[in-house]
Protein backbone atom coordinates (compact mmCIF):
# COMPACT_ATOMS: atom_id res chain seq x y z
CA UNK A 1 0.00 0.00 0.00
CA UNK A 2 1.67 3.62 -0.95
CA UNK A 3 2.01 6.32 1.49
CA UNK A 4 -0.72 8.40 0.02
CA UNK A 5 -3.08 5.21 0.56
CA UNK A 6 -1.90 4.70 4.37
CA UNK A 7 -2.47 9.01 4.99
CA UNK A 8 -5.87 8.82 3.83
CA UNK A 9 -6.71 5.52 5.77
CA UNK A 10 -5.27 7.73 8.91
CA UNK A 11 -6.95 10.70 7.95
CA UNK A 12 -10.26 8.95 8.02
CA UNK A 13 -9.32 7.24 11.47
CA UNK A 14 -8.89 10.34 13.41
CA UNK A 15 -11.83 11.85 11.69
CA UNK A 16 -13.92 8.84 12.96
CA UNK A 17 -12.50 8.83 16.22
CA UNK A 18 -13.46 12.52 16.41
CA UNK A 19 -17.54 12.17 15.62
CA UNK A 20 -16.98 9.10 17.86
CA UNK A 21 -15.47 11.56 20.94
CA UNK A 22 -17.49 14.32 20.12
CA UNK A 23 -20.66 13.05 19.94
CA UNK A 24 -20.28 11.06 22.95
CA UNK A 25 -19.07 14.00 24.98
CA UNK A 26 -22.19 16.15 23.58
CA UNK A 27 -24.60 13.65 24.80
CA UNK A 28 -22.89 13.84 28.24
CA UNK A 29 -22.98 17.12 29.05
CA UNK A 30 -26.72 18.17 27.14
CA UNK A 31 -28.87 14.96 28.86
CA UNK A 32 -26.27 13.87 31.39
CA UNK A 33 -25.95 10.20 30.47
CA UNK A 34 -22.70 7.68 31.71
CA UNK A 35 -20.39 7.65 29.10
CA UNK A 36 -22.27 4.34 27.46
CA UNK A 37 -25.52 5.27 27.03
CA UNK A 38 -23.81 8.54 25.42
CA UNK A 39 -21.44 6.10 23.23
CA UNK A 40 -24.61 3.92 21.81
CA UNK A 41 -26.45 6.99 20.37
CA UNK A 42 -23.66 8.69 18.86
CA UNK A 43 -22.80 5.12 17.06
CA UNK A 44 -26.87 4.43 16.02
CA UNK A 45 -27.01 8.08 14.82
CA UNK A 46 -23.46 7.78 12.90
CA UNK A 47 -24.55 4.90 11.47
CA UNK A 48 -28.03 5.59 10.86
CA UNK A 49 -29.26 1.70 12.46
CA UNK A 50 -31.91 3.81 14.19
CA UNK A 51 -32.25 1.72 16.74
CA UNK A 52 -33.96 4.76 18.51
CA UNK A 53 -33.45 6.71 21.88
CA UNK A 54 -31.51 5.22 24.59
CA UNK A 55 -33.61 7.51 27.14
CA UNK A 56 -35.89 10.31 26.10
CA UNK A 57 -34.23 13.46 24.59
CA UNK A 58 -34.75 16.94 25.78
CA UNK A 59 -35.20 19.85 23.73
CA UNK A 60 -31.84 20.71 23.66
CA UNK A 61 -31.23 16.85 23.04
CA UNK A 62 -32.94 17.37 19.81
CA UNK A 63 -31.40 20.21 18.70
CA UNK A 64 -27.95 18.59 19.12
CA UNK A 65 -29.04 15.48 17.32
CA UNK A 66 -30.74 17.20 14.45
CA UNK A 67 -26.99 19.38 14.17
CA UNK A 68 -25.71 16.15 14.53
CA UNK A 69 -27.16 14.01 11.84
CA UNK A 70 -26.73 17.10 9.45
CA UNK A 71 -22.95 17.25 9.99
CA UNK A 72 -21.58 13.89 11.37
CA UNK A 73 -23.68 11.61 9.31
CA UNK A 74 -22.65 13.47 5.95
CA UNK A 75 -18.84 12.95 7.18
CA UNK A 76 -19.15 9.83 8.10
CA UNK A 77 -20.66 8.44 4.96
CA UNK A 78 -18.23 10.50 2.94
CA UNK A 79 -15.64 8.46 5.44
CA UNK A 80 -17.30 4.97 3.86
CA UNK A 81 -17.36 6.24 0.81
CA UNK A 82 -13.64 6.68 0.31
CA UNK A 83 -12.50 4.09 2.39
CA UNK A 84 -14.12 1.67 0.26
CA UNK A 85 -12.71 3.65 -2.90
CA UNK A 86 -9.19 2.71 -1.26
CA UNK A 87 -10.05 -0.58 -0.91
CA UNK A 88 -10.85 -0.99 -4.24
CA UNK A 89 -7.21 0.37 -5.53
CA UNK A 90 -5.09 -0.91 -2.99
CA UNK A 91 -6.81 -4.39 -4.38
CA UNK A 92 -7.64 -4.00 -8.17
CA UNK A 93 -9.05 -7.66 -8.93
CA UNK A 94 -11.24 -7.37 -5.40
CA UNK A 95 -15.15 -8.07 -5.30
CA UNK A 96 -16.68 -8.34 -8.70
CA UNK A 97 -13.61 -7.33 -11.04
CA UNK A 98 -12.12 -10.52 -8.99
CA UNK A 99 -14.78 -12.80 -10.18
CA UNK A 100 -15.18 -11.57 -13.63
CA UNK A 101 -11.45 -11.77 -14.72
CA UNK A 102 -11.03 -15.28 -12.53
CA UNK A 103 -13.81 -15.96 -15.42
CA UNK A 104 -12.04 -14.81 -18.34
CA UNK A 105 -9.11 -16.96 -17.38
CA UNK A 106 -10.77 -19.93 -16.96
CA UNK A 107 -11.68 -20.18 -20.49
CA UNK A 108 -8.28 -19.72 -21.71
CA UNK A 109 -6.69 -22.00 -23.41
CA UNK A 110 -3.49 -22.24 -25.82
CA UNK A 111 -2.44 -18.95 -23.97
CA UNK A 112 0.62 -17.84 -22.42
CA UNK A 113 1.70 -16.81 -18.55
CA UNK A 114 3.94 -13.93 -17.89
CA UNK A 115 5.43 -14.29 -14.33
CA UNK A 116 6.43 -10.98 -12.95
CA UNK A 117 5.24 -7.76 -14.36
CA UNK A 118 8.98 -5.58 -13.82
CA UNK A 119 10.36 -3.98 -16.63
CA UNK A 120 10.86 -7.34 -18.30
CA UNK A 121 7.26 -8.73 -18.12
CA UNK A 122 5.93 -5.28 -19.65
CA UNK A 123 7.92 -5.67 -22.36
CA UNK A 124 6.77 -9.11 -23.14
CA UNK A 125 2.94 -8.04 -22.10
CA UNK A 126 3.20 -5.34 -24.44
CA UNK A 127 4.37 -7.23 -27.46
CA UNK A 128 1.44 -9.92 -26.91
CA UNK A 129 -1.36 -7.48 -26.29
CA UNK A 130 0.66 -5.50 -30.02
CA UNK A 131 0.09 -8.97 -31.71
CA UNK A 132 -3.02 -10.00 -30.21
CA UNK A 133 -1.79 -13.14 -28.13
CA UNK A 134 -4.07 -13.93 -25.19
CA UNK A 135 -1.86 -14.12 -22.01
CA UNK A 136 -2.07 -13.54 -17.95
CA UNK A 137 0.31 -11.83 -15.75
CA UNK A 138 1.28 -13.37 -11.95
CA UNK A 139 2.25 -10.65 -10.52
CA UNK A 140 2.71 -10.49 -6.25
CA UNK A 141 3.50 -6.94 -6.13
CA UNK A 142 -0.29 -5.28 -5.43
CA UNK A 143 0.67 -1.93 -7.39
CA UNK A 144 2.30 -3.78 -10.10
CA UNK A 145 -0.85 -5.87 -10.46
CA UNK A 146 -2.89 -3.14 -10.25
CA UNK A 147 -0.79 -1.12 -13.18
CA UNK A 148 -1.01 -4.19 -15.33
CA UNK A 149 -4.74 -4.56 -15.01
CA UNK A 150 -5.13 -0.73 -15.79
CA UNK A 151 -3.57 -1.48 -19.10
CA UNK A 152 -6.90 -3.92 -19.84
CA UNK A 153 -4.41 -7.26 -19.25
CA UNK A 154 -5.58 -10.49 -17.28
CA UNK A 155 -4.05 -10.48 -13.59
CA UNK A 156 -3.49 -12.76 -10.47
CA UNK A 157 -2.04 -11.45 -7.97
CA UNK A 158 0.22 -14.21 -5.88
CA UNK A 159 3.18 -15.87 -6.24
CA UNK A 160 3.95 -17.33 -9.31
CA UNK A 161 6.71 -19.90 -7.71
CA UNK A 162 3.59 -21.42 -6.37
CA UNK A 163 1.17 -24.74 -7.93
CA UNK A 164 -1.91 -23.63 -6.68
CA UNK A 165 -1.47 -19.94 -8.53
CA UNK A 166 0.13 -21.39 -11.97
CA UNK A 167 -3.02 -23.94 -11.66
CA UNK A 168 -5.46 -20.97 -11.41
CA UNK A 169 -3.40 -19.51 -14.32
CA UNK A 170 -4.82 -22.67 -16.11
CA UNK A 171 -1.31 -23.98 -16.50
CA UNK A 172 -2.19 -27.27 -18.26
CA UNK A 173 -4.19 -25.87 -20.98
CA UNK A 174 -1.24 -22.79 -21.71
CA UNK A 175 1.36 -23.00 -24.76
CA UNK A 176 3.78 -21.35 -22.93
CA UNK A 177 5.23 -19.61 -19.54
CA UNK A 178 7.62 -16.75 -19.29
CA UNK A 179 9.91 -16.30 -16.09
CA UNK A 180 10.72 -12.50 -15.86
CA UNK A 181 10.99 -12.28 -11.98
CA UNK A 182 14.85 -10.77 -11.23
CA UNK A 183 15.73 -13.44 -8.79
CA UNK A 184 17.03 -16.32 -10.91
CA UNK A 185 16.37 -18.75 -7.60
CA UNK A 186 12.14 -17.82 -8.40
CA UNK A 187 12.61 -18.28 -11.85
CA UNK A 188 14.44 -21.60 -11.91
CA UNK A 189 11.57 -23.19 -9.44
CA UNK A 190 8.73 -21.75 -11.49
CA UNK A 191 10.40 -23.57 -14.17
CA UNK A 192 10.40 -27.04 -12.52
CA UNK A 193 6.86 -26.13 -11.17
CA UNK A 194 5.64 -25.77 -14.80
CA UNK A 195 7.56 -28.31 -16.14
CA UNK A 196 5.56 -30.80 -13.64
CA UNK A 197 2.39 -29.50 -14.29
CA UNK A 198 2.32 -29.54 -18.17
CA UNK A 199 5.48 -31.47 -19.72
CA UNK A 200 4.32 -29.79 -23.10
CA UNK A 201 4.89 -26.56 -22.02
CA UNK A 202 7.45 -24.10 -23.61
CA UNK A 203 9.40 -22.18 -20.82
CA UNK A 204 11.49 -19.06 -21.41
CA UNK A 205 13.04 -17.77 -18.51
CA UNK A 206 15.01 -14.33 -17.50
CA UNK A 207 18.31 -14.97 -16.44
CA UNK A 208 20.38 -12.06 -13.92
CA UNK A 209 23.03 -14.41 -13.38
CA UNK A 210 25.10 -16.34 -15.86
CA UNK A 211 26.10 -19.01 -14.01
CA UNK A 212 22.06 -19.72 -13.88
CA UNK A 213 21.93 -20.91 -17.56
CA UNK A 214 22.45 -24.46 -16.77
CA UNK A 215 20.44 -24.94 -13.54
CA UNK A 216 17.52 -23.15 -15.44
CA UNK A 217 17.66 -25.60 -18.37
CA UNK A 218 17.83 -28.52 -16.55
CA UNK A 219 14.49 -27.17 -14.31
CA UNK A 220 13.26 -27.54 -17.83
CA UNK A 221 13.28 -23.91 -19.35
CA UNK A 222 13.58 -24.58 -23.42
CA UNK A 223 15.40 -21.39 -23.79
CA UNK A 224 17.11 -18.66 -21.10
CA UNK A 225 17.96 -15.08 -21.88
CA UNK A 226 20.26 -12.76 -20.46
CA UNK A 227 18.97 -9.46 -20.70
CA UNK A 228 22.63 -8.34 -20.18
CA UNK A 229 23.94 -10.55 -22.72
CA UNK A 230 20.79 -9.46 -25.08
CA UNK A 231 21.94 -6.02 -24.87
CA UNK A 232 25.16 -6.14 -25.20
CA UNK A 233 25.28 -8.02 -28.40
CA UNK A 234 22.57 -5.39 -29.81
CA UNK A 235 24.71 -2.77 -29.05
CA UNK A 236 28.27 -4.32 -30.03
CA UNK A 237 26.08 -5.07 -33.62
CA UNK A 238 24.52 -1.71 -33.83
CA UNK A 239 27.85 -0.01 -33.99
CA UNK A 240 29.33 -2.58 -36.59
CA UNK A 241 26.35 -3.40 -38.26
CA UNK A 242 23.53 -0.74 -38.52
CA UNK A 243 21.40 -2.24 -41.21
CA UNK A 244 21.30 -5.29 -40.18
CA UNK A 245 20.18 -3.93 -36.57
CA UNK A 246 17.47 -1.46 -38.46
CA UNK A 247 15.90 -4.55 -40.38
CA UNK A 248 15.39 -6.89 -37.52
CA UNK A 249 13.84 -4.09 -35.70
CA UNK A 250 11.55 -3.15 -38.43
CA UNK A 251 11.04 -7.37 -38.27
CA UNK A 252 10.48 -7.85 -35.06
CA UNK A 253 9.56 -4.75 -32.98
CA UNK A 254 7.76 -2.17 -35.62
CA UNK A 255 3.82 -2.24 -35.47
CA UNK A 256 3.31 -0.01 -38.07
CA UNK A 257 5.24 -1.93 -40.52
CA UNK A 258 3.05 -5.06 -41.92
CA UNK A 259 6.30 -7.77 -42.22
CA UNK A 260 6.88 -9.78 -39.52
CA UNK A 261 8.75 -13.22 -38.49
CA UNK A 262 6.81 -16.18 -37.82
CA UNK A 263 7.06 -20.03 -37.13
CA UNK A 264 5.15 -22.35 -38.51
CA UNK A 265 4.15 -26.38 -37.47
CA UNK A 266 3.55 -28.91 -40.56
CA UNK A 267 0.69 -31.25 -39.14
CA UNK A 268 -0.99 -34.31 -40.42
CA UNK A 269 -3.06 -32.64 -42.71
CA UNK A 270 -0.12 -30.33 -44.35
CA UNK A 271 0.29 -30.27 -48.33
CA UNK A 272 3.82 -30.13 -48.45
CA UNK A 273 4.28 -33.23 -46.27
CA UNK A 274 6.88 -35.38 -48.80
CA UNK A 275 7.61 -32.55 -50.89
CA UNK A 276 11.17 -30.99 -51.49
CA UNK A 277 11.01 -26.90 -50.57
CA UNK A 278 11.63 -26.46 -54.57
CA UNK A 279 8.93 -28.30 -55.70
CA UNK A 280 6.39 -26.57 -53.02
CA UNK A 281 7.55 -23.36 -54.36
CA UNK A 282 6.38 -21.40 -51.09
CA UNK A 283 7.29 -18.04 -52.13
CA UNK A 284 4.95 -18.46 -55.32
CA UNK A 285 1.89 -19.39 -53.73
CA UNK A 286 1.88 -17.93 -49.87
CA UNK A 287 4.37 -14.84 -50.61
CA UNK A 288 6.36 -15.59 -47.35
CA UNK A 289 10.03 -16.40 -47.97
CA UNK A 290 11.41 -19.52 -45.59
CA UNK A 291 14.17 -18.66 -43.59
CA UNK A 292 15.11 -21.81 -41.98
CA UNK A 293 13.88 -25.17 -40.95
CA UNK A 294 13.77 -27.08 -37.45
CA UNK A 295 13.41 -30.82 -38.12
CA UNK A 296 14.40 -33.08 -36.35
CA UNK A 297 15.57 -31.29 -33.62
CA UNK A 298 17.69 -29.77 -35.65
CA UNK A 299 18.02 -25.89 -36.35
CA UNK A 300 19.02 -25.52 -40.58
CA UNK A 301 19.42 -22.03 -41.71
CA UNK A 302 18.79 -21.26 -45.44
CA UNK A 303 17.55 -24.61 -46.13
CA UNK A 304 18.36 -26.62 -49.28
CA UNK A 305 15.94 -26.78 -52.08
CA UNK A 306 16.73 -30.55 -52.31
CA UNK A 307 15.25 -30.74 -48.66
CA UNK A 308 12.07 -32.52 -47.94
CA UNK A 309 9.28 -31.60 -45.56
CA UNK A 310 8.21 -34.05 -42.69
CA UNK A 311 5.20 -33.88 -40.45
CA UNK A 312 6.63 -31.75 -37.29
CA UNK A 313 8.98 -29.87 -39.02
CA UNK A 314 8.57 -25.64 -38.06
CA UNK A 315 8.82 -23.46 -40.88
CA UNK A 316 10.59 -19.85 -39.65
CA UNK A 317 9.30 -17.34 -42.43
CA UNK A 318 9.37 -13.72 -43.30
CA UNK A 319 6.11 -11.88 -44.90
CA UNK A 320 3.43 -9.51 -44.35
CA UNK A 321 0.59 -10.62 -41.94
CA UNK A 322 -1.46 -11.80 -45.34
CA UNK A 323 1.36 -13.91 -46.75
CA UNK A 324 1.82 -15.58 -43.18
CA UNK A 325 -1.99 -16.64 -42.99
CA UNK A 326 -1.79 -17.99 -46.65
CA UNK A 327 1.53 -20.15 -45.90
CA UNK A 328 -0.63 -21.36 -42.41
CA UNK A 329 -3.30 -22.61 -44.62
CA UNK A 330 -0.84 -24.28 -47.27
CA UNK A 331 0.42 -26.01 -44.67
CA UNK A 332 -2.25 -27.01 -42.97
CA UNK A 333 -0.61 -25.72 -39.53
CA UNK A 334 -1.34 -23.60 -36.11
CA UNK A 335 1.18 -20.23 -36.16
CA UNK A 336 2.74 -20.01 -33.22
Amino acid sequence: MTSELTHRIVDHFARIMFLMVGGTIGYMLIEHWDWLDALFMTVTTLTTVGYGEVHPLSGFGRLYTIVFILTGVGLFLYIVSDMSEIFLEANPTALFGMRRMKKQIAQLEGHQIVCGYGRTGAEVCKHFKETQISFVVLEADSAAAKAAEKLGMLVLQGDASADETLREARIDKAAGIVCALPDDTANTFIALSARSLNPDITIVSRSANPGSEDKMKLAGAHMVISPFVICGRRMATAVTHPLVMEFLDVVMHSPGVDLRMQQVILQNSCQLIDTTLGSADIRRTSGAMVLALKQNGKLITNPPIEMVFKVGDILIALGTEEELRKLAKLAGAQQS
